[in-house]
């Protein structure tokens, strides 16, 4: 799979995810894949060709807790505050009719000088992906079906750190 030079105009930007270890990723979908989820709002399995997206940012420090001295990375409502680019692009593109683990192909890139990142594939993804079997791999489905739905973007919190799944 190559680098999407185009993808924050050409996807569709559907969800933002704060989590816990100070991470925030903007969610991008295919338009095609949108189109059919807002066909079918019972849709098992995504279109060919379908491609999801997940661009990470850190959080800046807003400041300090009174009483503990804790860094603050969130405003009032708890979003997180954007510091800067992490440069991790993942992508998650359906290159396969049918449902299953072998339906999907896995990227990731350094957005910025577009340079594939290290990760061992298809494992690195594959295999926290497979967890979500029922959601054709995908951990966000309910975000995205909101967005179908509303047409504004959604916003989720993940307590989890690292990588570790979040269902939406």
């Amino acid at each position: 799979m190559t680098f999407p030079r185009d993808y924050p105009s050409a996807l569709v930007k559907y969800a933002v995810v704060d989590r816990a270890d100070g991470l925030s990723r903007d969610l991008y979908v295919s338009g095609d894949a949108l189109e059919a989820l807002r066909r079918d709002a019972h849709l098992s399995e995504f279109p060919l060709g379908t491609l999801f997206a997940i661009d990470v940012y850190s959080a800046r420090q807003v400041g300090r807790d009174r009483k503990s001295g804790t860094p603050i990375f969130a405003r009032a409502e708890g979003h997180l505050v954007r510091a800067q680019s992490e440069r991790t692009l993942h992508l998650m593109q359906k290159t396969q009719a049918g449902s299953g683990s072998r339906t999907w192909t896995f990227a990731g890139y350094d957005p910025v000088t577009t340079e594939p990142l290290k990760l061992e594939l298809p494992g690195d993804c594959l295999l926290c992906h497979q967890a979500a079997l029922v959601s054709d791999l995908t951990f966000s489905l309910s975000l995205l079906k909101r967005f179908a739905s509303t047409g504004t973007v959604q916003y989720g919190y993940c307590h989890h750190p690292g990588r570790t799944a979040c269902r939406f």
